[in-house]
């Protein structure tokens, strides 16, 4: 009986582990694999960047203007082929209820920041 327990108590936890492995991780992997738009053929202008180098580089939440990291760590979310970073998990279902919008925002912001280098 007792080995019966034993074995019950290892494949469950055997199971909750292996599905925190899936589950969990980090929330924001680096990634360099290329992020392929629906409608491009090449990758986007930032699929060789790793996600800290897009946060470097957009700085701040479309939807807030607040720095991001300023509301902990950044999150991330992927649209039309993009990697974009917000300032909180509260500021998504804004950002992709009008995403074309952030976007062409984000796109505007980097370009002054160009002008001005």
């Amino acid at each position: 009986m007792s080995w019966k327990l034993s074995f019950l108590a290892f494949a469950l936890v055997g199971t909750f582990a292996s599905n925190l492995a899936i589950a969990g991780g980090d929330a924001n992997p680096p990634s360099r694999a290329p992020a392929l738009a629906a409608d491009e053929k090449s990758p986007a202008p930032d699929a060789k960047l790793t996600d800290k180098e897009l946060i470097a580089k957009q700085k701040t939440c479309p939807v807030t203007d607040e720095p991001l990291g300023s509301m902990g760590k950044a999150v991330k979310v992927v649209v039309k082929g993009r990697r974009v970073f917000l300032c909180c998990a509260g500021c998504k279902k804004k950002f992709l209820a009008n995403a074309d919008k952030y976007l062409k925002k984000i796109d505007e912001q980097q370009k002054q920041a160009e002008q001005k280098q």
